[in-house]
């Protein structure tokens, strides 16, 4: 997993790191920042195997998270923009973006790319769309844009989406563009990727598992199981072979006693 840290926008915190466990924000001196699990708290985030959730104090109100007001509990994902007390602090993944782009060959490799990659919509106009990768997605707020969008900051054919090689690729912007957190223009996507446009418009990318592409076998794509045995459910196999001698043994049994009472109790 990659290591999530949470970014003081304002500048006067340093990042903090979210390892595992329980991490409480309050109000200090010079703003809000992280403080003892004894002091006051206004915010606290768990990091645990589920993933990352946020608890918000009881007397506490206008905390958002990426526009959406939080009255309790919110589970969040690295990119989320989290407002409070009138700063922001930003959830970010310690991945490279800037990694190399694969480059796609003449001929498809049939078997990646039937593995089905999607975005999901979880801010904005489009909240709650899926919209597949079968085909390269520009995304702007120019008229031919497969996926539309306006806001502060967009431009016209703001940046390029596709599936190359089984894997989502994000390349020709024209701007600044938010991958879990870290501004760039361009990225090799995986799995659970949030990708922003500014606060209001996000989605995150939905398929399989990279090592699901690599692997490119069809018992990965389907089981959906990891490749470690001990976490894949133990299927009993055969196991009627084992049982068929005591079951052979038990119909003697009751065969015989069933002839012995016949022939000793008509007497």
């Amino acid at each position: 997993m990659n290591e999530l840290r949470l970014r003081f926008c304002d500048g006067e915190q340093p990042d903090l790191v979210l390892g595992a466990g329980l991490h409480a924000l309050g109000r200090l001196p010079n703003g809000l920042g992280p403080v003892d699990a004894e002091q006051p708290w206004l915010l606290q985030l768990c990091n645990d195997r589920r993933g990352i959730w946020l608890t918000v104090a009881d007397d506490l109100r206008g905390v958002h998270v990426n526009g959406r007001p939080v009255q309790h509990v919110a589970m969040l994902r690295a990119g989320d923009s989290i407002h409070v007390d009138g700063g922001e602090l930003l959830l970010t993944a310690a991945n490279d973006p800037g990694k190399v782009l694969p480059t796609a060959n003449g001929q498809r490799d049939m078997a990646a790319t039937s593995l089905r990659l999607v975005l999901r919509g979880i801010g904005g106009q489009h909240h709650g769309r899926s919209i597949n990768l079968e085909q390269p997605r520009r995304i702007g707020r120019g008229s031919d844009a497969d996926i539309r969008i306006e806001g502060q900051g967009i431009v016209e054919r703001h940046a390029l989406i596709e599936a190359v090689n089984g894997q989502a690729v994000l390349r020709d912007a024209q701007a600044d563009v938010m991958v879990n957190g870290h501004r760039t223009r361009q990225a090799v996507l995986q799995a659970g990727d949030q990708i922003a446009f500014d606060v209001q418009h996000r989605f995150v990318v939905e398929g399989p598992p990279p090592h699901a592409i690599a692997g490119n076998t069809a018992m990965h794509s389907h089981s959906g199981y990891a490749d470690d045995a001990e976490e894949r459910p133990y299927i009993p196999r055969r196991s009627w072979l084992v049982r068929m001698p005591w079951l052979l043994l038990a119909a003697i049994l009751l065969a015989a006693a069933l002839s012995g009472l016949l022939l000793f109790g008509a007497r």
